[in-house]
């Protein structure tokens, strides 16, 4: 497989079959390309987990954030 560039078909199965997304760096600011990336995800459907050590405890977008992916405790099927 060329990992330097990947079908749309190949990109399409992936999210078809994903559902809980973790976002590390995720931004409580709303002009943060990351902000508006995760509301986007969420708007479609996937569950996406906020990771950002700077933040954890608190809240992006009603989803708790998480300071580290070890800390989730739950299956991620897309970092």
């Amino acid at each position: 497989m060329n990992h330097d560039a990947y079908s749309d078909a190949y990109i399409r199965d992936i999210l078809a079959r994903s559902r809980t997304i973790a976002m590390v760096g995720a931004s409580p600011n709303p002009s943060r390309p990351s902000y508006f990336a995760m509301k986007y995800l969420k708007q479609k459907g996937f569950h996406v987990i906020p990771v950002n050590p700077g933040q954890a405890g608190k809240e992006i977008l009603d989803e708790k954030v998480y300071a580290s992916l070890g800390d989730i405790g739950q299956q991620i099927d897309i970092v």
